[in-house]
């Protein structure tokens, strides 16, 4: 039986890094965030999409009225990222048995890394996107005084997307609300309930918009990608 998958993509933040604004309605190059991360997704191997939104709801849907390649619905963010998240696996289809989460301010998603991570959850049941780490990283005590360097040869950078398997995740998250844990992520709450995650090296171009800053570093990829292809870089 052939595995369908189901993109979480979550749109439903509230900006507050970014100054207040709607990240997924950021445009590079004239075309918003949600956008982008939208084309990936219709382009890749995934079998539906659920967008997980907030106020920006309305103009969302908007957006997504051309992109017909897949089915998209839509259902309304929690008040924490994780409650975001397990609302986009509720919505999906109960057939669906891999999700793929992936956070909307990464518009440089491909179907390529898409369709990676996919195949890195068919070896253990859940897999992520990363890269490298490549600053040497402190550890450090409140007082900000060196603990100890790790080696950054053993140290990775975690992105989206993330795809697991839909039942054990729902068996994860349930354990999280017990116990009362926080995650910054769907991999890391997986691993505390005992699951094994397969970790993808992919682009580290794959960035998180997160601060002002890192919209002018996302026009300079696109400055540079848009070289590359014309042959002058």
């Amino acid at each position: 039986m052939q595995t369908k998958v189901c993109a979480v993509i979550v749109a439903a933040g509230s900006g507050t890094r970014m100054g207040g604004v709607s990240k997924p309605e950021i445009k590079l190059d004239g075309v918003t965030l949600f956008e982008r991360v939208l084309t990936a997704f219709c382009a890749s191997d995934v079998s539906e999409i659920v967008v997980v939104a907030g106020e920006n709801r309305s103009r969302l849907e908007a957006l997504a009225a051309s992109h017909t390649q897949k089915p998209i619905r839509f259902t309304d963010g929690g008040k924490t990222r994780s409650e975001s998240v397990f609302r986009g696996v509720c919505a999906s289809s109960k057939d669906c048995t891999l999700i793929c989460a992936h956070d909307c301010a990464r518009p440089f998603v491909t179907p390529e890394i898409i369709r990676a991570v996919i195949d890195g959850a068919k070896e253990t049941g859940a897999s992520t996107a990363c890269a490298k780490v490549t600053d040497t990283v402190k550890y450090v005590d409140p007082e900000r005084k060196a603990v100890y360097t790790p080696n950054r040869d053993h140290l990775l950078s975690i992105q989206t997307p993330q795809v697991f398997c839909k039942d054990r995740y729902e068996v994860a998250y349930a354990l999280a609300c017990k116990q009362g844990g926080t995650f910054t992520d769907e991999t890391s709450m997986l691993e505390a309930a005992g699951a094994s995650v397969t970790y993808v090296e992919t682009d580290p171009r794959n960035i998180k918009l997160t601060t002002k800053e890192d919209i002018l570093l996302a026009r300079a990829i696109l400055l540079v990608r848009k070289a590359r292809e014309e042959g002058n870089a």
